[in-house]
C-alpha cells in the first residue's frame, strides 16, 4: 500500500473544502464521516499545517469538486495576479 503524501501546500485546499461543505450545510464533522476518517484527523491536519492527499481528494468530491493538475505558466500567473485582461 502506498504511503500517503502530506503537504503544507494542501492546507489552503483543505480549508476550502470545508467552508464549501459548510455552505452546502455540512459540518466538519460530516464531511469527515463522509470521507471515512474522524473530525479529529481533520483538526490534527490543520493544527500541523500539513493535509493528506487522499483525504483532501476525497473530501473535494464530496462537496462537488475535484483536485487537477494545471500548468504553471505565464498565462496561469496573469490569472492569478488579476492582470489575465490588462
Amino acid at each position: 500500500m502506498p504511503k500517503s503524501i502530506h503537504s503544507p501546500d494542501l492546507l489552503p485546499l483543505l480549508e476550502e473544502i470545508i467552508q464549501h461543505g459548510r455552505e452546502q450545510g455540512l459540518s466538519q464533522g460530516e464531511l469527515a464521516q463522509r470521507a471515512g476518517t474522524t473530525p479529529e484527523t481533520l483538526s490534527r491536519m490543520k493544527r500541523r499545517g500539513s493535509a493528506d492527499f487522499g483525504l483532501v481528494d476525497r473530501l473535494a468530491r464530496i462537496v462537488g469538486h475535484r483536485l487537477a493538475l494545471v500548468p504553471d505558466d505565464d498565462t496561469l500567473e496573469a490569472i492569478r495576479r488579476g492582470d489575465f485582461f490588462e
